[in-house]
């Protein structure tokens, strides 16, 4: 479950864009250069250096595009399985998926938006959680909200 955790989504997809531009910068650099050793500066030294730059980007913006679709994918798989919550009683699956993203941003690991601060208290409904506790009707409407597959193109 851990996988599924906005927390190591997140990291996953940071480490990777870090990579991915290092890659891309790196063999953007080496053709231009490659290509001013070769060829001097010359008009035809500015359309590959213009036409390396526009392919590294094209690759990094697709490359990219795709992490983020396949780092996301098992998330989306678990919430369209296993959500909504139902009767305001949570499952194994929902249980842990839930209490790994609340210690996430209880964390302080990401301030930005939060979907739990709707609730007016994320340390109650974590201790709630924990405890089996059923939910109130306004509390499983708002996990709900946090765990459809509208909220996953926020992540």
């Amino acid at each position: 479950m851990k996988e599924e955790s906005l927390q190591y989504i997140i990291y996953k997809r940071r480490d990777f864009k870090f990579k991915l531009k290092g890659q891309t910068i790196f063999l953007c650099a080496v053709t231009i250069i490659a290509s001013l050793i070769l060829n001097g500066v010359t008009r035809k030294t500015g359309i590959i250096s213009g036409s390396a730059f526009i392919v590294c980007l094209a690759a990094y913006l697709g490359v990219n595009s795709l992490h983020k679709k396949l780092a996301v994918s098992k998330r989306r798989i678990v919430i369209e399985t296993g959500f909504p919550i139902k009767n305001n009683v949570l499952t194994g699956v929902q249980q842990e998926l839930i209490l790994l993203d609340i210690d996430y941003f209880i964390n302080g690991s990401r301030q930005n938006n939060n979907p739990y601060s709707v609730f007016p208290d994320i340390a109650a409904l974590k201790s709630k959680i924990e405890e089996g506790e059923a939910l109130t009707d306004t509390e499983a409407a708002g996990l709900n909200g946090i765990y459809s597959t509208d909220a996953l193109n926020n992540i």
